[in-house]
């Protein structure tokens, strides 16, 4: 998940771009390599030095955070030389494919819940089991959220941060249109008219301002909608839910697109990767409640707020903690115990904590979290989460092996839908198949 985050504190800017150009180094070094390939000057393995890969996803910002992480780890553990290297998500995903098939995985690599089943039933990364409570301390971390890093009852990754679905609502922009915000106990139908009080209001407006995007392209909302019913996206190897629910979901906007209420796809295309919320062309919108940070870093300059998902039922409300970010241990590391290591350091260390702040969701350990004084958007995450705290169900099971893959024909066959080509029954006839496919697989 990508975010933006406050500044590093610690580290003297110098120093800390010194480290991030050493990492990008390692990266030049290690694509002129073969997978797993070492050089003569690299540490030994018997009774030596030890080295230690460690990978990860997003933006320089992050990267400057791990590097400065990373240091006070080598510090700390003076006999251990962790070797960096990133890249932007598409280019991760496929540089850990093509190390998987070598079985030449990094020995610590950063891991989304889309991906933990594939790379757990494949053997290519490693069950923490013997490490917990040793080498890696899970006593601060919550119970609730153990399960995203289990199958089959052995844990496959550690949860290092967390987020949740809100809905971010722009209120001056609101108070300039002289629309309320949603009430923290709306229904869908009560926030649908808040949404076209919002495109009524802001028809006469430069920029025109609609309600929101389209928030039935969003297939983690749709699990949390399906709660809701008490209902799951996944049971045991097939679906948890019938082709109903779904025309019942995907329905709710297609009179919202009919009625000019949602940001029309044309104009979401022409922002360019911006985010309608933050150039004030929507007022509301449903996202990670950590993206509060990024959205709020747009061209507007209204004040954005976090408010809870609508519900039916103020009493079931479907939210869980997802794991923003964890952390896997390849299968085939020579040196598991000190990757271990290195996974409770950037889990736990509170100095690891008041690096990131919450740049990579809220910390999911308590001893990290007591790292920084939380202030400003920081603290307004951290207090949104601790007041759902009431209401959070057990973090589901990680999704099945090709879940990235629906999750990408979800948000596919979705934008057709808010184009007109398609109707509603051929929308979900086709995602059902598309699931069938990965499913047998």
């Amino acid at each position: 998940m990508r975010t933006s985050a406050p500044k590093v504190r610690s580290r003297p800017r110098t120093q800390t771009m010194a480290l991030v150009a050493a990492g990008l180094v390692s990266v030049l070094v290690a694509g002129c390599s073969s997978p797993g390939e070492a050089s003569a000057d690299d540490p030994t393995t018997d009774g030596g030095p030890v080295a230690l890969d460690f990978a990860w996803w997003g933006d320089t910002s992050r990267a400057e955070r791990y590097e400065e992480a990373v240091a006070l780890f080598e510090k700390e553990n003076p006999n251990v030389d962790v070797r960096t290297r990133f890249a932007g998500w598409g280019d991760y995903w496929t540089a850990r494919n093509t190390e998987a098939a070598g079985n030449s995985l990094p020995d610590v690599m950063q891991m989304d819940v889309a991906y933990l089943t594939e790379y757990a039933t494949n053997g290519q990364i490693a069950a923490l089991d013997d490490y917990l409570g040793a080498e890696i301390a899970t006593d601060g971390l919550p119970e609730s959220l153990l399960p995203a890093a289990q199958i089959d009852g052995e844990t496959y990754a550690i949860p290092t941060s967390t987020n949740t679905l809100a809905t971010i609502v722009n209120t001056d922009l609101l108070a300039t249109l002289g629309v309320e915000p949603p009430a923290s106990d709306a229904t869908w139908d009560e926030y649908d008219e808040f949404l076209t009080d919002v495109a009524t209001a802001g028809r006469s407006t430069t920029p025109v301002v609609y309600g929101s995007v389209d928030y039935t392209q969003i297939l983690w909302l749709f699990q949390i909608w399906l709660g809701q019913q008490g209902k799951t996206l996944f049971e045991d190897d097939g679906l948890g839910f019938e082709k109903a629910d779904l025309a019942q979901w995907w329905e709710r906007a297609a009179s919202l697109h009919e009625n000019a209420v949602l940001l029309p796809p044309d104009r979401q295309t022409q922002l360019e990767g911006a985010d309608a919320l933050g150039v004030g062309e929507t007022a509301a919108d449903i996202s990670w409640d950590n993206f509060l940070v990024r959205f709020s870093e747009g061209t507007d300059e209204g004040d954005l707020n976090l408010v809870p998902l609508p519900t039916d039922d103020p009493d079931e409300r479907g939210l869980f903690l997802k794991p923003s970010l964890m952390l896997a241990l390849s299968a085939n590391s020579e040196h598991p115990a000190e990757a271990a290591a290195l996974i409770d350091f950037l889990t736990n260390s509170p100095e690891v904590g008041e690096i990131f702040g919450m740049s990579r969701g809220v910390p999911a350990s308590s001893a990290a979290l007591a790292g920084f004084e939380p202030t400003g958007l920081d603290l307004q995450i951290l207090e949104y989460e601790e007041s759902l705290t009431p209401y959070l169900t057990n973090s589901p099971p990680p999704p099945v092996a090709g879940f990235g893959t629906l999750e990408t024909a979800f948000v596919r066959i979705s934008q057709d839908l808010s184009y007109g080509s398609m109707s509603v029954d051929q929308a979900v006839d086709e995602w059902f198949a598309e699931a069938e496919s990965v499913l047998v697989q």
